[in-house]
């Protein structure tokens, strides 16, 4: 292996450890990795930027803009209702769910379908009496199985479809994708709706409060001791006994109290962290613990959940009451964090996060407007209603085109968004905001460092050691590789890298074994969403998993089956195309 096969290689590996850590934002990971590739020289000068420019990346931008204006529509509230009118058990539900999101995931990436469809499904559990932790995940699942069926379904298809074209001049076809993604949809779709209830049924029923979707997740929030609270002067294991949480931490005049806990006695005005349920938290104020700030008559508490997108990732429970000017306060956090300590206020955000902010309904909206929230409750959106069908009738008219091949995708939507501008449907100024630029910015940094995995002749000695491990060099082996790899790899990395990096990989077994090049490329496209096993690999996990209250390891009871059922369709499947 010489220096510039060692060197991409080295990188490449440096890039997967740093995704896996999630110490650091991907977008800077790629950036960094970029700027190595080019230091070492397997980057060219002139390629460095080029991905910026490439049809994939100028894709994703145009469907993330055409996603906004259909967010801000009430296209959804309107297949809400009817949705709502249609539906009467949770079977139904359930298959409703997961066939409308996959469809909606077929046009847009995955994380778009998921916050349109994410309210839709909270509402409508809350109207049947379905605990949401029945459905969410099987929900996020099946946003994932929508995005195997065509082009603009994940940006790693996009990725893919950039590298067929730079080696043979020609992309895939808008739904070419589907021939293998529809079965696999199907399938999936009928395994989440019989499995999900028999695997959750540890969520009961739950018709949540009256006053809209109901979430019984374990979360931590700041409470303060009255002067005339039953508790003062008791210690903090028999509060703990007595109300069924946890005390994590003891703010008194600003200092922490640090003793052992059945020393530690609290006292009026002490500042507690509390760990528990909804309900064991509400309960804590007829012990006279209450909340820091008192509701008034106009204001009211909405649960948000963190966007991978959103500005406050990393940041800290006061920034955002900050950023809000004291308007809205963070009564509650629901977080997959593993260890808590420290004043409440200290708490930092991570995707997925389920933030109870408390506060008017108008200032909680525009809070989780400039801050990347996505509400759990009934969309209200302040602007005049987009005309009806409008924006969904030109995102038709893009795909249609596409689809037919009379023009390229990128041109295809380019026009749609060429469109709403012009008609005044689309804010470019707000939407520009909007977008997460976090998935622009990795694709755009991964396609030069793609390219060089072929360039250096590294995609050949992978493949070399990849072959020679296999007993036969029959498509069904060489398919099946493909897939393997990319399943174990997105646990741990965003699906546009291992899209990229398996690409050329799959392009020098197609010239070594003589399997043919567009299964092995579907084969990578398809691998790089069969995301179901953890709730790190993909964001719309990481989000679910703070809603619906799921555990670590309950990913892999429902997804673990849906992976070997995706993996041994697609095999079938590709192996009849090869």
């Amino acid at each position: 292996m010489g220096f510039e096969q060692a060197a991409i290689v080295a990188i490449l590996c440096g890039m997967l450890l740093a995704f896996a850590s999630e110490r650091w934002r991907v977008e800077t990971v790629a950036l960094v990795g970029l700027a190595l590739g080019l230091i070492s020289g397997v980057v060219p000068i002139g390629s460095v930027f080029q991905g910026f420019s490439s049809p994939a990346v100028i894709t994703v931008v145009e469907i993330l803009l055409v996603v906004s204006v259909l967010t801000r529509s009430r296209v959804i509230d309107d297949f809400a209702r009817r949705l709502a009118a249609s539906v009467s058990s949770e079977s139904a539900l359930l298959a409703v769910l997961c066939l409308s999101a996959a469809t909606v995931s077929i046009f847009m990436n995955n994380i778009g379908a998921l916050a349109l469809m994410f309210p839709v499904a909270l509402s409508l559990s809350h109207r049947l009496g379905v605990a949401p932790g029945r459905i969410l995940m099987a929900l996020s699942f099946s946003t994932l199985l929508g995005g195997m069926c065509s082009l603009t379904g994940t940006p790693a298809n996009l990725a893919v479809n950039q590298w067929l074209m730079t080696q043979t001049g020609r992309g895939m076809g808008y739904f070419e994708l589907a021939k293998v993604g529809l079965p696999l949809v199907l399938a999936g779709v009928l395994w989440l709706v019989l499995a999900s209830p028999r695997l959750f049924a540890r969520f009961g029923n739950d018709a949540g409060p009256a006053d809209g979707p109901g979430l019984q997740q374990i979360q931590l929030a700041p409470r303060i001791v009255a002067s005339s609270s039953a508790v003062a002067g008791e210690s903090i294991l028999a509060i703990e006994q007595r109300a069924g949480i946890v005390i994590h931490d003891v703010l008194r005049d600003g200092k922490h109290v640090f003793a052992r806990r059945e020393a530690i006695r609290v006292q009026a005005g002490d500042n507690l962290l509390v760990e528990g349920s909804h309900d064991e938290i509400e309960a804590l104020e007829e012990l006279g613990l209450y909340r820091a700030r008192v509701l008034e008559a106009d204001e009211m508490v909405i649960d948000g959940v963190v966007m991978p997108e959103s500005l406050i990732v990393g940041s800290r429970v006061e920034d955002l009451v900050a950023l809000s000017g004291d308007a809205v306060a963070v009564d509650g956090l629901v977080s997959r964090r593993g260890r808590v300590e420290g004043r409440f206020e200290d708490l930092q955000f991570s995707t997925g996060d389920v933030v109870s902010l408390s506060g008017r309904s108008e200032d909680i909206r525009a809070l989780a407007h400039d801050a990347g929230f996505l509400l759990l409750s009934p969309r209200r959106p302040s602007e005049p209603p987009l005309r009806r069908g409008f924006g969904v009738g030109l995102f038709a008219a893009g795909v249609l085109a596409s689809a037919l091949g009379l023009v390229p995708v990128e041109i295809a939507f380019g026009g749609v968004v060429l469109a709403l501008l012009l008609v005044g449907a689309l804010d470019l100024r707000r939407a520009l905001t909007e977008i997460n630029w976090r998935i622009v910015i990795l694709l755009a940094c991964m396609i030069p460092l793609g390219i060089a995995v072929e360039t250096t002749g590294a995609a050949r000695i992978l493949a070399g050691i990849l072959v020679s491990g296999l007993p036969s060099e029959q498509p069904a082996f060489i398919i099946g590789t493909v897939l393997l790899c990319g399943v174990a790899m997105t646990p741990f990395i965003d699906n546009v890298s291992t899209a990229v990096i398996l690409s050329p990989i799959a392009g020098e077994l197609s010239v070594r074994t003589g399997t043919p090049l567009e299964p092995l490329l579907i084969a990578v496209a398809i691998s790089a969403s069969i995301d179901f096993l953890t709730p790190i690999g993909h964001h719309n996990n990481a989000i679910v998993m703070g809603a619906g209250g799921y555990r670590f390891g309950e990913f892999a009871r429902l997804g673990a089956p849906l992976t070997a059922i995706c993996l041994v369709l697609a095999v079938v499947i590709l192996t009849l195309m090869a």
